[in-house]
């Protein structure tokens, strides 16, 4: 009985392929192992997002040198040169994954990382209740001067409608009550295929069964030539009001050096038209700091970007230079610099977002219980907003719906 482990880095889509790669697995002889000192054969799923997720990856092979090790994700399909030594399964393989693991437990280092459409609706996953997290494309229309992510998701490519109906019912048979849709950029869903986001969010709101779901993130560019239609879509109760639209930056000038295609200004204006429809939606964004054409100019009007939407989530990272990217060329600004310009944003995130969670105050309503908290007796919720709400309870949640009142 030969045991695997699956370790994995970055974003919900890695999570979703690492799922389809257990599933395939255990259904060809393979035993899962709770972790990894228990396993025959470890396969760690990669992120090249950020130098902060690479260097994960090496301080974990590092750690588990004497394991059999397989290497997957896009890191090594963007690097596959860094790890000549070990097994490999790019992003368009890993259907192949136990051709993969099998050869390497003989002493074969098999290499697959050719570019193929693949449609990975067709792999079953082996879900984690209560959530099913369903990729629904890959790939963008654009190529970003700092995006890494671009180069190892080069093919863009939309998964049709009736895979996604059936991984939706496959999950409400299931009971698995909370459905993420996920991929590299979900604004250019359908575009090679004839249809567009709102199109498959009707297709899914005809759908019978309980069921939630979180659209994932959608770049504002393209948004904008569909968005109002978007938001009808949006209207069936059953989808979170949850909109992850990342602006990177205040500043029109490091948005053009960006290659982003889009103004602060027009990205506003898809924020103002979530406001008037949603008021109390969600509204999640990622900011980049310390770009290397980021003067202070600059940096102020992101401060100021930032305290005129009041997000409710805010991802912030430092750049950080990616290979082979067109910003890896540039001279980055001191390091000093960066870390102060983004310790002002955390702080002044911090303080907005307070201010903010007031309104929530005396809310009373249904919530479903997504995971366990991370103290003792504590459950993390979602209400309709994907707002997230902390219950506590001596009693297992997960999955169940409580209705709360919000008293701090």
């Amino acid at each position: 009985m030969v045991k695997y482990h699956i370790i994995t880095f970055g974003c919900t889509l890695n999570k979703s392929e690492s799922l389809r790669m257990k599933y395939l697995l255990s259904n060809s002889g393979y035993t899962w192992a709770d972790n990894p000192e228990e396993a025959d054969i470890i396969i760690i799923n990669t992120c090249t997002v950020k130098g902060l997720a690479e260097n994960k990856v090496y301080r974990t092979i590092r750690k588990l040198k004497n394991k059999k090790i397989v290497l997957a994700g896009c890191l090594v399909q963007h690097q596959p040169e860094k790890f000549k030594d070990y097994p490999l399964i790019g992003i368009y393989n890993i259907d192949k994954v136990v051709e993969v693991v099998d050869k390497a437990l003989h002493g074969e280092n098999l290499k697959l990382l050719g570019v193929r459409n693949i449609n990975k609706l067709k792999i079953p996953s082996l879900d984690e209740s209560p959530i099913k997290i369903i990729p629904i494309q890959e790939g963008c229309l654009w190529r970003c001067s700092y995006c890494a992510t671009k180069l190892a998701r080069s093919l863009m490519q939309s998964f049709p409608p009736r895979y996604v109906y059936q991984e939706i019912m496959d999950a409400v048979r299931k009971k698995l009550p909370i459905i993420y849709l996920t991929g590299t950029d979900l604004a250019v869903y359908g575009f090679d295929i004839g249809i567009k986001l709102p199109d498959l969010l009707r297709g899914i709101s005809n759908l019978d069964g309980t069921f939630f779901i979180r659209v994932g993130m959608a770049n504002p560019g393209i948004l904008n030539m569909f968005f109002d239609d978007l938001l009808k879509a949006y209207k069936d109760p059953r989808i979170f009001k949850f909109f992850h639209i990342p602006v990177q930056t205040g500043s029109n000038k490091v948005l053009q050096d960006m290659k982003r295609r889009y103004t602060v200004e027009q990205f506003l204006e898809l924020v103002e038209k979530i406001e008037k429809r949603y008021p109390y939606a969600t509204i999640a964004t990622d900011i980049i700091v310390g770009y290397p054409t980021e003067t202070e100019k600059d940096f102020k009007e992101t401060l100021e970007l930032i305290e005129t939407v009041k997000f409710d989530i805010l991802n912030i990272s430092r750049f950080w230079p990616r290979s082979k990217t067109e910003a890896a060329k540039l001279k980055p600004l001191p390091s000093e610099v960066v870390k102060k310009r983004s310790k002002k944003v955390k702080e002044l995130f911090s303080k907005l977002a307070i201010e903010k969670n007031k309104r929530w105050l005396g809310w009373e309503g249904w919530i479903i219980i997504e995971s366990l908290g991370k103290f003792g007796n504590t459950w993390i919720g979602r209400n309709f907003a994907y707002k997230q709400i902390i219950v506590k309870s001596d009693k297992s949640l997960l999955g169940k719906f409580v209705k709360v009142r919000i008293i701090d």
